[in-house]
């Protein structure tokens, strides 16, 4: 792309129309077809990858309005894990309830009712706060997806929120929407699941009439002695399983560690059970499976709650 008149220097890869001018860019230059037009009021240089980031702060640059970016939108920002097909979702921007949602092309917008206190910075970005995302997020997903966005701002290691934070704001939400699927999500929930794969995996299990199992059950080995945590395990009947995402194939390392990892627990009289992307969203395979190796291992098929169930 090239410009009779050179661009300034402090433009960013994405920018809003209005910025441009400011800056100086004549009406021309805007409409240099190797431009990218994410959508109205906003250029991208041309071959820029245009992040969710970059399209939000454009998209903000370019809006006089008060706005905060939501639902989908926001969880990406959180770093809320949802569904593929939400990876290039329009952006969704939550307006005041006493003003129009934005028509924009390339927007999902709402009006709501929502206060200062709900709403957070990420990166420069006004977003809805994790709590007020998740409510938002039941209307749009369905309860697995939403068990699971939820798992992830509760992992024990690095939670983004607390339980009785998410409670308070299922209780203060202003909306009906999704309200049913909100809360039965509320009650199953886990700081313990690792991925979206992991929080599937366990509802599925959770569902059938297996026992409850453990997630992310601590062992020790004693003949390699190692300390594992299995992704979802029956203790009373030393049955695990664990789920492999792709890095864990493309990851040299990773992978040599998990077959040592299996073997190690095997040594120590385990049966484990591995779960695969071609699992996910139907795990009557995985289920059955798990069922033999219980019932191999002495589980007489009645259904009962670990007393180690966390």
């Amino acid at each position: 792309m090239s410009f009779r008149r050179p661009v300034a220097r402090q433009m960013p890869p994405v920018f809003s129309v209005r910025d441009a001018y400011a800056n100086d860019m004549t009406r021309g230059q805007l409409r240099n077809p190797a431009l990218q037009h994410p959508f109205r009021g906003v250029r991208a240089a041309p071959g820029v990858e245009i992040r969710l980031l970059e399209r939000c702060a454009a998209f903000a640059a370019s809006s006089p309005r008060v706005q905060v970016f939501s639902h989908v939108t926001a969880a990406l920002l959180h770093g809320m894990p949802l569904p593929e097909r939400f990876d290039n979702a329009p952006l969704h921007v939550m307006s005041p309830a006493s003003a129009r949602s934005t028509k924009a092309s390339g927007t999902v917008g709402h009006s709501a009712t929502f206060n200062s206190l709900e709403v957070v910075a990420v990166r420069g970005i006004p977003v809805t706060t994790v709590e007020r995302t998740w409510c938002d997020l039941a209307a749009i997903l369905g309860f697995a997806d939403l068990v699971a966005a939820g798992d992830s701002l509760l992992w024990h290691e690095n939670p983004a929120t607390t339980i009785e934070r998410l409670r308070d704001a299922v209780a203060r939400y202003p909306s009906q929407r999704g309200r049913r699927r909100m809360r039965a999500a509320l009650n199953s929930l886990s700081d313990h699941s690792r991925s979206r794969p992991e929080s599937l995996l366990r509802l599925a299990v959770v569902a059938s009439s297996l026992p409850d199992p453990v997630p992310n059950y601590p062992v020790f080995l004693p003949l390699s002695g190692k300390r594992i945590e299995i992704d979802l395990a029956f203790p009373d009947y030393k049955v695990g399983l664990e789920y492999q995402g792709d890095h864990h194939r493309t990851d040299r390392r990773q992978w040599r560690s998990d077959v040592r990892r299996g073997n190690d627990a095997v040594d120590e009289n385990w049966s484990m059970i591995y779960v695969t992307g071609d699992d996910l969203g139907n795990f009557d395979d995985v289920i059955a499976r798990t069922e033999r190796r219980l019932r191999a291992r002495g589980w007489n098929g009645k259904r009962a709650v670990s007393p180690k169930q966390r």
